[in-house]
């Protein structure tokens, strides 16, 4: 048995009790969009260069500001945009699936003015939004970053009923199972745009985690970038699982790397290997 790092717990404590959480206190820090009737925030920041605007979409859970430290340390160079999904943060309407919030997404993008392309950057759960996303509206996507990112085989760690559960396999998995059998289709399917998995290695929680989990875990992470002929994968032993808080500059800093390959048509430093 093995202490877990790790989304499993997070993610399953979250997923299940996000839409109950209190709407954020004050005003949005963004703008309010409508979008089919109802007003979704999105908050944008840094320069109109004509470059890959970066597009950032939170975990289970979280609002939009959990990106605010990387928006800020992006603002001098590169224009990014963090969104709440309807029912969450400052955004109106009720929690949705994938496939409406995707295409919620991309109609607040038109709505909003925010032109392409784009690098879309999730975590955690947000990580399987944005690559859902690719596969629904691939064009104009550059690149990605994944951080803390959930895979779509994964096996979650249920308190209700004190048993780890392959997401794809419940009532509640149609989308994991959906991305499970798109990527067995097509394993590799960003082709060669840029890509970086960035996972934050220290324990956040300190449940047990039989071995048979922690390997499936570990190799889950060695997976996650070879959606990508042109990736790389980053651990930080400083940060836990939510990495973009923990250390937002190592963050902005990948997402500096994949807009400058996107934009260069170049490939990353050290794509292919697994440090």
């Amino acid at each position: 048995m093995r202490a877990l790092r790790s989304i499993g717990v997070l993610l399953a404590v979250t997923s299940t009790g996000s839409a109950l959480q209190n709407r954020p206190a004050g005003p949005p820090p963004g703008r309010l969009v409508d979008v089919g009737g109802r007003s979704l925030h999105i908050r944008c920041v840094g320069p109109a260069t004509g470059g890959p605007t970066v597009i950032l979409e939170a975990g289970a859970g979280d609002y939009s500001n959990r990106w605010t430290a990387v928006q800020d340390r992006l603002a001098p160079r590169v224009r990014s945009c963090a969104h709440d999904r309807a029912g969450f943060g400052w955004s109106a309407g009720t929690p949705q699936g994938m496939p409406q919030d995707n295409a919620d997404l991309r109609a607040l993008l038109t709505a909003a003015a925010v032109p392409g392309p784009y690098v879309l950057a999730g975590h955690s759960l947000g990580a399987l939004f944005v690559r859902r996303y690719v596969m629904q509206y691939p064009d104009g996507i550059v690149g990605l970053v994944l951080a803390g990112p959930t895979h779509e085989n994964t096996r979650l760690f249920s308190p209700l009923d004190n048993q780890w559960k392959r997401m794809r396999e419940q009532a509640m998995g149609a989308d994991f199972q959906e991305l499970y059998l798109a990527r067995q289709a097509n394993p590799v399917a960003l082709g060669n745009r840029p890509v970086i998995v960035i996972v934050g290695t220290r324990a956040d929680w300190n449940v047990p985690t039989p071995d048979e989990i922690a390997r499936e875990k570990a190799a889950e992470l060695e997976d996650q970038p070879r959606i990508s002929t042109n990736s790389t994968l980053v651990r930080d032993p400083s940060s836990g699982h939510h990495i973009h808080v923990d250390n937002p500059a190592l963050v902005a800093g990948a997402i500096d790397e994949v807009v400058a390959a996107a934009t260069s048509g170049t490939r990353l430093r050290g794509a292919g290997a697994t440090p």
